[in-house]
């Protein structure tokens, strides 16, 4: 019998053990080393740790409780763990009968030092297939420093699994567990991708924890996975201890306040590239100051909006705080400031800088004048201030011999906004050496005064610009980049939303008209766009939008699905998520009340906590549904109508009289037809259903549909042979694989190692990305190589095919799955959540005219009434542009609707009507400043491929069209 090949995902995690040990050097635990069970302690290893470590502590332990000794130890750490986070009675110490213990070394400043040696006592030991409950529930990794749990890892490999599956685990465990409590990190992986929190007891807790848009292995002889930095650097020995030491930091509770909820106690650790930022910028000007004995530099950090920028501005600050000259007790930076503006100072710094507690006595916020000159006087070491304020700092540093001689670093927030006038020269000037000539020698000011005498001492300050947009002379000024974190990426992670690939218009949502399920000889005739696919990737929880599309339901419900069946009809609305479903119930059941209707709304879900509030959400408790009732046996009284659900019901629910469907939760293919056929149950007098869909196309749906109408989604035909080499030739023809790829992974498969064929899978996919920019023609090609794969195993029952067909299917089967992640229903909804409505016009509703293209005629030098103005269409304007320029339905509906706001804005009517007789300014001056109006309200509606597209903004361009419509349209009311 051959031997059974070993799961991927038990590959990857040895290949991750093996290296901890070779690598790291790490310890391996058996789990009876763990032998406290409910904290899940290795007591004989911390017992060493402390023996080794503080003997002469112990010593005066055990004169006074002899063998009682190590259980007084384990007794007070069980006692402060009740109340207390484990990592910091790591980073405090534990308080032993009176005595003070260390449970670990941090690095010291000196190699040389006392603390040195007991630092490398430090013993980092990791327990594989951790196992833990009286069922022996598994974490793939534990790791203990000096016996005590600190980081939790689950892994998955993309072959079957992906990240999310691992972050969904660490959130359906039973967290009653100390294993999910002690630790102060839980890394979710796949062989790709990484997410981390420090709370795993909900998805929406884990944050990406990725490199950059893409992960590479450090190792590029493709030896190593994706993910080596995960377990190369992020879980080193010296990261784990730094995080300890210094990147955890422990928000206090805050009590409910004004319109602030209350908020418990948590732990931020830092995303992957506020630490890069940090550790990069500290070593880089340590290794300056080691070489040049000055602290003279300038960094440019290009974080985009999303990256947490405020946050990674305190942990540099703590750190420039933190850092000494080595092997001394003398500070690196002797004052930090951190220069933002009024806005920030009162908000995002503040709260943010409050939150590192262990700052509060070395930090001061300078609100007023007289708090910076105080704060200057106490050397208070972290100092936050207004940009206004930078060329005061310098003047009086420059004034006060002592302030002289100090090294001071200035941290600005947003760069960009320091450039002008006297703050930009004070940024400037103190970079220039004294004995360089400036490029030109103005008259001498008091600016240029102040910023000659600050080029005297150019080597005591640095400078560090955050900024989301560097503009050319922030780069000119501070050079390339010392860290990017971009919008790409803040976009990938769901951070911001592209608001221009988000927004839908409130027209379609409108237009939506009450599909009724015809009978199967009708089906052709079924209404084009019935079924719309037009709130797709709209944001489904936000608040407008439902209350929008409830009243949309009502209405619909109201007059097309109550007179069904004699009256009884009743409905199901299917939502995206718990939290939308909540809401829809809520307004539903508050506008019923409003129209005092007879009829009643139930929800159905699972139990929850809001994400927001914290609160328990319960189905009982919601509906109001007494001891033992169940929500399906309410929603049996005639008085219950609609039921709203979310994630529950789809499948296996049959109410007869369900004759109504609104979808608001994409389903497709099998969900579809599963969805869908909750409406198929025959009662006397149904004789039509009807379904409104908010989020697929109708292609999508009716397909599904006729699938589900003739009993299956499978048609049954003749295996047909010509189907697998025809699919063959497509997948090459794209361009994307060759069959050299096939062969290649066919290879490594046969005899490389997980990691070398997870490395070709990872540069296959990064081609896939750069040779498929537009996310549906991926989900395309993947869906081509799934449908070759399965056309493959079902014709090789009948068929025979070609060698390289054979090798084709096995390189779509293993690389396809591996192409195109699916994100969790968190990383979509903390998308969604901040996607903005637009509210478009439904239909143009314009005075109509018979007249052609209309254009305003130069004048003659002189002001004149001219040929009689003509009443414009807006119809006739687009009709002109598609004429003259390719522009999609959905471009021209945006130029509808801004051409009749602009049409009827009160302002530029009584522009045009006061200058009716100066065609000379309408067409000139006027023109252009209506087309800067127009451009401003493409602006806020977020589309900024027009804005950036030539045959919008050149001369005689779409704009300039739509701004002469809009005078002459103007031009008809005044004449």
């Amino acid at each position: 019998m051959p031997k059974r090949k070993k799961p991927p995902e038990l590959t990857f995690q040895q290949h991750i053990a093996d290296f901890f040990v070779r690598e790291h050097g790490y310890g391996v635990f058996e789990q009876a080393d763990i032998t406290d069970t409910e904290h899940f302690i290795a007591e004989d290893q911390l017992w060493a740790f402390l023996t080794a470590t503080q003997a002469d502590a112990l010593k005066k332990l055990k004169d006074d409780y002899g063998t009682d000794a190590r259980d007084e130890v384990f007794k007070a750490l069980r006692k402060d763990l009740e109340h207390t986070p484990l990592w910091m009675l790591l980073r405090n110490g534990l308080k032993v009968r009176g005595l003070e213990f260390r449970l670990y070394y941090p690095k010291p400043r000196s190699a040389e030092s006392a603390a040195a040696t007991k630092h490398r006592e430090n013993r980092i030991t990791f327990r594989p297939h951790f196992y833990f409950g009286e069922t022996n529930q598994e974490i793939d990794f534990v790791f203990f420093l000096n016996g005590l749990p600190i980081v939790a890892l689950e892994l998955k490999h993309e072959k079957n699994q992906t990240v999310h599956d691992a972050v969904a685990q660490f959130a359906a465990r039973d967290h009653g567990r100390k294993i999910f409590k002690h630790p102060f990190l839980y890394l979710a992986a796949d062989t790709s991708d990484v997410m981390a929190a420090t709370d795993p007891r909900r998805e929406q807790n884990f944050r990406w924890h990725n490199t950059g848009l893409t992960n590479e292995s450090v190792t590029k002889d493709g030896s190593e996975y994706a993910v080596e930095f995960l377990y190369r650097e992020v879980l080193a020995k010296d990261q784990l201890l730094e995080a300890l030491s210094f990147f955890l930091v422990r928000v206090p509770q805050r009590d409910a306040e004004d319109d602030k909820p209350e908020r418990p106690a948590f732990t931020l650790f830092p995303r992957y590239h506020q630490s890069r930022t940090v550790r990069k910028v500290a070593d880089d000007i340590s290794a300056q100051f080691a070489a040049k004995a000055d602290i003279g530099r300038k960094y440019l950090v290009n974080h985009s909006a999303g990256s947490g920028k405020t946050l990674t501005i305190c942990w540099l600050a703590d750190r420039l705080h933190s850092l000494f000259k080595p092997g001394t007790s003398e500070k690196l930076v002797d004052l930090v400031f951190i220069l933002t503006d009024r806005k920030s100072l009162d908000t995002n710094i503040r709260e943010d800088i409050e939150n590192f507690t262990h700052l509060k006595d070395v930090v001061g916020l300078a609100r007023k004048g007289e708090d910076l000159t105080r704060f200057l006087a106490e050397r208070k070491p972290i100092i936050v201030t207004t940009q206004q304020k930078f060329a005061w700092v310098l003047n009086e540093i420059e004034k006060n011999p002592e302030l002289k001689k100090l090294r001071v670093a200035f941290l600005i927030d947003e760069a960009h906004r320091s450039q002008e006038g006297q703050m930009g020269a004070a940024i400037r000037l103190p970079f220039r050496k004294s004995d360089e000539p400036d490029d030109e020698a103005p008259e001498l000011d008091p600016e240029e005064q102040l910023a000659k005498i600050i080029r005297e001492h150019d080597l005591n300050q640095m400078i560090v610009a955050f900024t989301a947009t560097p503009a050319p002379a922030t780069v000119t000024l501070f050079g390339e980049p010392f860290d990017t974190y971009s919008e790409a990426e803040a976009i990938a992670e769901g951070y911001i939303v592209d608001v221009a690939a988000s927004i839908i218009s409130y027209k379609t949502l409108y237009n939506l008209h009450c599909p009724v399920v015809p009978k199967l000889d009708e089906e052709k005739l079924y209404p084009k766009g019935v079924v719309s696919k037009a709130l797709q990737n709209v944001a489904f929880q936000d608040d407008g939008l439902i209350q929008y599309k409830a009243e949309v339901m009502l209405r619909i419900f109201e007059k097309d699905v109550m007179p069904l069946i004699g009256g009884r009809a009743k409905a199901m609305i299917v939502t995206t998520s718990r939290v939308a479903g909540l809401r829809y119930f809520q307004i539903i059941k508050e506008k019923l009340k409003e129209r005092g209707a007879a009829y009643k709304a139930l929800y159905a879900f699972s139990d929850f906590v809001h994400p927001e509030t914290n609160a328990a959400i319960s189905e009982h408790a919601v509906n109001e549904l007494k001891d033992g009732e169940l929500i399906e046996q309410r929603f049996e009284g005639d008085d219950y109508r609609l039921m709203i659900v979310a994630n529950k019901f789809q499948t296996g629910f049959n109410r007869p009289l369900l004759a109504g469907m609104f979808l608001d939760k994409p389903v497709v293919d099998r969900n579809a037809v599963q969805t869908l056929s909750r409406l198929n149950r025959c009662h006397e007098g149904k004789d039509r259903v009807v379904v409104v869909d908010f989020t697929n196309n109708a292609k999508a749906i009716l397909k599904a549909f006729v699938k589900y109408r003739k009993g299956t989604p499978f048609e049954p035909e003749e295996p047909d042979q010509e189907l697998c080499p025809k699919l063959h030739a497509e997948i090459l023809a794209a361009g994307v694989f060759t069959q050299k790829d096939a062969a290649d992974l066919a290879k490594l498969l046969a005899s490389g190692t997980d990691a070398q064929v997870q490395f070709s899978v990872n540069a296959l996919r990064t081609r896939f990305q750069a040779k498929l920019t537009d996310p549906e023609e991926r989900k395309e090609f993947v869906y081509l190589l799934a449908r070759f794969v399965k056309s493959f195993h079902f014709l090789t029952c009948f068929f025979t095919f070609a060698p390289e067909i054979k090798q084709l299917a096995t390189f779509a089967e293993y690389v396809g799955p591996q192409l195109i992640k699916a994100g969790s229903v968190s990383e979509l909804m903390k998308q969604i959540r901040q996607t903005e409505v637009i509210k478009a016009a439904v239909e143009y509703q314009g005075v109509e005219t018979g007249g052609g293209t209309v254009k305003l005629r130069p004048g003659g030098g002189k002001k004149g009434s001219g040929p009689p103005p003509k009443k414009v269409s807006v119809q006739d304007m687009i009709a002109e542009i598609q004429a003259r320029f390719a522009i999609t339905d959905e471009e021209a509906l945006y130029i509808k609707q801004v051409t009749e706001e602009k049409a009827v804005d009160p302002a530029i009517r009584s522009t045009v009507t006061t200058h009716r007789d100066d065609r000379i300014y309408l067409e000139g001056a006027y023109r252009g400043q209506v087309n800067g109006e127009i451009q401003t309200a493409y602006d806020e509606r977020g589309r900024y491929e027009e804005l950036s597209d030539l045959k919008y903004t050149d001369t005689g361009g779409i704009f300039d069209i739509m701004a002469v419509t809009v005078i002459q349209h103007h031009l008809s009311f005044a004449a």
